[in-house]
C-alpha cells in the first residue's frame, strides 16, 4: 500500500496534540466538578489515537463489533455531555462473537447513523442497534424514534448535496450519510433508508454480503 511520505510527520504533530490534551484533562481532573469532562476529553483522546493508528496500518484487522459498537456509542455519550444536550438512550441486540474489519470504519458509520439520529430527536429518544450475521454476510440495523425521513428526499438520501429539514424538525443528508454510504461500499456492503413501519422515526439498514465483510470470532 502507498503512504504518503508526509504522513510519518503529520501523526507526529498529532500526537504532539493529543499529550497537550491528555496534560489539560489531567489538570482538569484535579478539581471533582471538571473530572467527567476530562474523563471525556481522555476518551476522545483515545479515539483520535485510534484514528493514526488505522492510517498506518495495512491490512485492517478484526474487531467484535460490540466493541466497535460501545466505542460509537461512548463517543456520543461524551458530546452529549459536552453540549448538555436531551438524553438518548440505547438498547443494543448484537449477535455474539460477531467481527468486522476496519474498526475506525465502522465506528465512522454508526457515529454518523447516531448524530443523524439525534437530530431528529431533539427532546431525547431510543437509538435501537441490532447486529446479526445473514448468511454469509451480516446486517446492522439502526433505528430511532425520531420524525422520520422526509418522502421527497428518501429514495436519494445518500446522494450528494441532498440535505434538507422537514416541518418536525428532522435535518435528512448532508455529509455524515454520504461518508456512511461511502465506507459501507467500500466493504463491498449497501445501505437503505426507510420510515419505520410500527412507530415514528427512521431505520437504516447495513448488509454486507460476503465473509470479505464479516464473520464469526474465532471463525
Amino acid at each position: 500500500m502507498n503512504r504518503d511520505p508526509a504522513l510519518p510527520g503529520l501523526l507526529h504533530d498529532l500526537n504532539n496534540i493529543f499529550q497537550t490534551l491528555v496534560d489539560a484533562a489531567d489538570l482538569l481532573s484535579e478539581d471533582p466538578r471538571w473530572q467527567p469532562i476530562s474523563a471525556a476529553i481522555l476518551r476522545s483522546v483515545e479515539r483520535g489515537r485510534r484514528v493514526t493508528m488505522s492510517l498506518q496500518a495495512g491490512r485492517a484487522p478484526r474487531v467484535p463489533f460490540q466493541i466497535i459498537l460501545d466505542n460509537a456509542i461512548a463517543f456520543v455519550e461524551d458530546a452529549m455531555l459536552a453540549a448538555r444536550g436531551p438524553v438518548i438512550r440505547f438498547t443494543c441486540q448484537v449477535e455474539a462473537a460477531l467481527e468486522l474489519p476496519g474498526s475506525w470504519d465502522w465506528e465512522r458509520v454508526l457515529i454518523n447513523l447516531f448524530h443523524n439520529a439525534m437530530r431528529a430527536m431533539p427532546q431525547g429518544g431510543e437509538i435501537q442497534v441490532e447486529a446479526r450475521r445473514s448468511g454469509p454476510g451480516v446486517r446492522i440495523l439502526v433505528r430511532d424514534t425520531g420524525s422520520g425521513i422526509p418522502a421527497e428526499i428518501l429514495d436519494r438520501l445518500f446522494e450528494p448535496g441532498v440535505s434538507t429539514k422537514n416541518a418536525r424538525g428532522r435535518t435528512a443528508g448532508g455529509l455524515g450519510l454520504q461518508v456512511v454510504e461511502s465506507i459501507v461500499r467500500e466493504h463491498g456492503g449497501s445501505v437503505s433508508a426507510a420510515n419505520r413501519a410500527d412507530s415514528p422515526g427512521a431505520e437504516f439498514t447495513i448488509t454486507l454480503s460476503s465473509p470479505a465483510g464479516a464473520r464469526p470470532a474465532h471463525a
